[in-house]
């Protein structure tokens, strides 16, 4: 069974669909979350390419009367990068060779289910990272336009130049050569704005520099206007990158500058973040180099906090990009309080982190309740927006026992992680390491312990998420989910417990605790709610478990009709039988069942003939392409066929105004859900506020 919230997005090209949904459940039994679509003829490969926004191809050598060199040559036509997984029937060498040289990323065996499940896991890993490269191009590309920026309003004379012509240069520069715009100096030697008497060292000097372009090289020399006046300069010689492309930057110091000082200017401009005046991570990593031989020598406790703006992606949007420069200024100058003289640094992003002494975690755990607190106060004006700022923190030490400054500082980022996890993931909390978890952190030891304890002492959490109705039928709607509280204050969700409560068996009576806690709550709050229960397929195989849902119901005087459980597309498809027997059983009884993350296999209308469930929840993919047409289309002509089959429909996984308004175009959709609409709460609140 698989818990996990990450959907694998597979677009399979096959030549037969019965081998195809095989190899999809062999996938969803090794625990893996997928959303497949399944494409046997051209045409179906074309319209799927076009609909979704796929992962991963897997392909055989042939489908549907085309190769799979064919369908590269779509996907290269489209303008698709969609990387491809060929499924062959013998692991030939020279067959994965050939396949390799005309553009397969990855050759797995169509039969050998084990090692097809790694080979997976592999590619998905590697097409994971590439989307992060690529996130980080674009940082990168970010960084340099703002620093093209910051050099165009020095006053020093800076350029750029490759194989010895100029490509980029300032105004000072262009000034001091006598140059009326960059275009005309564009192409012209560096050998031209020297004196021919300096040549020869000039070209020993560039000879030097092929051989290591890493060093940096200064040229005592006469620069040469172009009217042919000469000045007394320096040329300093560094590299450096220019819009994504390696080059030599150049720095001119002409007599009378203060040479000290413009190194000391040109080391501050390598450590400065240009946007917010502060330091960047290559200064603060070597900081905490510092603070680690300290704390080594003296047994000093530092901390180490990363503080990151919560949701910075819909303050963008909301903002805009300068709006949002702008936020970033304003949170540098809120921490620039909190450090004082420590150091303080922007990491990457909306990222911040402080390096501080401490005496103790309870100080370290004081302040950034503090700085939390400071920023959820701090609501700055941008762009005529009052905006509302949250921050997480997260906080990591650097102690007598640690080895490094990228440890440290990559458990704080965990920690600011968790922090920004909290609160349905809407952050706005600190988290604080505490050394001793590192012991059994996250260990299945740990969990199956903590979660016997939950059971023994009714510790276990419930949240409820409001379900909206598209038309007022009368009644409030309430999804329910269980959390597993830790001792350091996070919770653990189901998808990280529950396969651990499988392995040591106490699925089923997790169920029944959330079934019986669930009915008492909302027998506890009204005549009208209604809840949908999410359960574990595990307990589908407990042919008990009927008999004592009518049990519970009764005890909790709650009306069956008011309860719907709910579960996922992939354990349903697992106990088909199990499923069918279990359903029969609640509609005896008045209830009725749902299926959530429905439409990860391509023909999920299949599913009604064998479980006859009442409701259906899409898989949260669906949500997230709605801003494609293409995508929007087949969705539409999906919720069209569960509608037409006599099943509520309920999208879920709405997160911003404009994916609510485009599900209101569709059609056919009974209910939303989201935290947009509504973030999961202790309670059943049903919208209120």
């Amino acid at each position: 069974m698989s818990y996990t919230e990450d959907t694998i997005r597979l677009l399979i090209a096959h030549d037969s669909q019965d081998d195809a949904e095989q190899l999809i459940n062999a996938l969803r039994n090794a625990g893996k979350v997928t959303r497949a679509e399944l494409a046997l003829t051209e045409d179906d490969f074309v319209r799927a390419l076009k609909s979704g926004a796929w992962e991963l191809l897997l392909c055989r050598p042939s489908f549907g009367g085309i190769s799979f060199e064919d369908a590269l040559a779509t996907e290269h036509r489209l303008g698709k990068s969609v990387p491809m997984m060929l499924l062959v029937d013998t692991m030939d060498g020279l067959a994965m060779r050939e396949a390799y040289e005309k553009g397969v990323r990855f050759v797995a065996p169509a039969d050998d289910r084990d090692l097809l499940s790694l080979i997976l896991d592999r590619a998905m890993e590697l097409v994971r990272l590439r989307k992060d490269l690529q996130h980080s191009q674009i940082a990168l590309h970010e960084a340099e336009r703002r620093l093209s920026i910051l050099m165009d309003q020095s006053r020093d004379a800076i350029a750029y130049v490759v194989d010895g012509m100029h490509i980029h240069a300032n105004d000072t520069y262009l000034e001091m050569f006598g140059y009326e715009t960059a275009d005309d100096l564009a192409g012209v030697p560096i050998m031209d704005m020297v004196s021919a008497e300096n040549h020869e060292a000039l070209k020993k000097l560039l000879r030097s520099r092929a051989q290591d372009e890493s060093q940096t090289n200064e040229l005592p020399c006469k620069g040469v206007t172009t009217d042919g006046k000469e000045f007394d300069a320096t040329f300093v010689f560094s590299a450096s990158n220019y819009d994504g492309e390696a080059c030599t930057q150049i720095v001119i110091r002409a007599e009378g500058f203060d040479e000290e000082a413009m190194e000391e200017k040109l080391a501050e401009m390598r450590q400065t973040d240009p946007l917010t005046g502060l330091y960047n991570r290559g200064w603060f990593l070597e900081k905490m180099d510092q603070a680690v031989s300290d704390a080594v020598r003296s047994g000093q406790l530092y901390s180490v906090f990363m503080v990151r703006i919560d949701d910075f992606e819909q303050h963008q949007t909301s903002i805009g990009i300068d709006g949002s420069d702008e936020l970033l200024a304003t949170a540098a100058m809120t921490l620039e309080k909190f450090a004082g003289d420590e150091p303080l640094a922007r990491i990457s992003g909306e990222d911040f982190s402080i390096l501080r002494k401490v005496s103790d975690l309870d100080e370290a755990r004081d302040m950034a309740e503090r700085i939390r607190d400071a920023f959820e106060h701090l609501m700055p004006a941008i762009k005529s927006k009052t905006v509302k700022v949250t921050a997480s923190v997260g906080v990591a030490f650097v102690r007598e026992d640690s080895h490094s400054s990228h440890a440290a500082l990559t458990k704080a980022i965990e920690c600011c992680n968790r922090a920004s996890a909290e609160n349905d993931g809407k952050g706005n909390a600190i988290h604080v390491h505490n050394p001793m978890d590192d012991v059994e952190a996250g260990s299945s030891e740990a969990i199956a312990m903590v979660l016997r304890t939950a059971l023994e002492k009714n510790a276990l959490s419930l949240k409820y998420q409001a379900i909206m109705a598209m038309e007022d039928d009368g009644k409030g709607f309430a999804e329910v989910f269980v959390s597993l509280p830790q001792p350091d204050g996070s919770t653990l969700s189901a998808a990280q417990f529950m396969p651990v409560a499988a392995e040591r068996g106490l699925a089923g009576k997790i169920d029944r605790w959330v079934i019986l806690n669930a009915v008492k709550a909302a027998a506890a709050y009204s005549d009208d709610v209604r809840i949908l229960i999410n359960l574990s397929g595990y307990s589908l195989e407990d042919s008990a478990l009927s008999q004592w849902v009518g049990k519970a119901l009764k005890a909790a005087k709650l009306d069956p009709s008011r309860v719907v459980f709910q579960f996922t597309e992939a354990d349903l498809d697992s106990y088909l039988k199990q499923a069918g027997t279990f359903i029969s059983a609640i509609h005896e009884l008045g209830a009725k069942v749902s299926v959530s993350r429905f439409g990860g296999v391509p023909d999920p209308m299949k599913l009604f003939k064998h479980v006859p469930v009442d409701m259906v929840k899409f898989d949260g993919s669906y949500t997230e392409e709605l801003d494609k047409k293409e995508s929007k289309d087949a969705f539409s002509k999906l919720i069209a066929s569960v509608s037409d089959s006599g099943k509520t429909v309920m999208v879920g996984f709405v997160e911003s105004a404009a994916q609510m308004q485009s599900i209101w175009t569709l059609g056919g959709v009974d209910y939303l859900q989201g935290i947009y609409l509504q973030p999961p709460g202790d309670a059943i609140t049903l919208g209120e506020d």
